[in-house]
């Protein structure tokens, strides 16, 4: 993938404006897609907590990566969901 830092930059932005609410880790990166882990103390509301993962994804659009969309979330414990998202091809 061409921008290995550029992830890693915006989930630090992410995370900088909603921890400990929400945080947000990359957990793989592929050509296809991104998986990320999304955790934190309003996690166990489920009313807006998934505007989060809908936010990530424009970080990622707004910031030169490329358009994605979310593919499948799954929240195998009450405080964490794992969302995985498909690269659009634009």
């Amino acid at each position: 993938m061409r921008h290995p830092n550029k992830f890693s930059l915006i989930t630090r932005k992410f995370n900088s404006k909603r921890s400990p609410e929400c945080r947000a880790r990359l957990l793989k990166r592929t050509e296809e897609g991104i998986i990320v882990e999304f955790t934190g103390t309003k996690a166990s509301f489920a009313c807006c907590f998934d505007e989060n993962f809908i936010d990530y994804a424009y970080m990622c659009q707004d910031n030169g990566l490329g358009k994605y969309k979310i593919e499948k979330i799954s929240r195998p414990e009450t405080y964490r969901f794992i969302v995985h998202y498909r690269k659009l091809n634009s």
